[in-house]
């Protein structure tokens, strides 16, 4: 086996022993803010879990950069760095990440 290879093999073993490991909660049937606003049932959610977090969390962060923009008098907007977004906006010292 090369160098390659073991490595390889070191990295697929070490994410073997990850996922093995990895406990799962109970479904979360908690409703949010954003979910009572649309009238989501958790059941809904879960049906489609990267759609609705995809979108709930884009609303999210458009309200929370409106949000910003009217009472933070320090307000920037997102930032580019190349092709990579490392925030939503900035106030004052803080660049913030909206995740939902």
């Amino acid at each position: 086996m090369t160098m390659t290879e073991q490595s390889l093999d070191k990295i697929l073993e070490r994410y073997q022993r990850s996922f093995s490991d990895k406990v799962y909660s109970q479904e979360n049937d908690e409703l949010d803010p954003l979910m009572n606003v649309f009238g989501l049932s958790p059941q809904l959610k879960r049906e489609n879990r990267q759609y609705w977090g995809r979108e709930l969390g884009r609303c999210w962060q458009l309200l929370v950069v409106e949000v910003c923009k009217t009472y933070c008098g320090d307000f920037q907007p997102e930032f580019k760095l190349g092709n990579d977004e490392p925030c939503d906006l900035v106030v004052g010292n803080y660049a913030i990440d909206t995740k939902y």
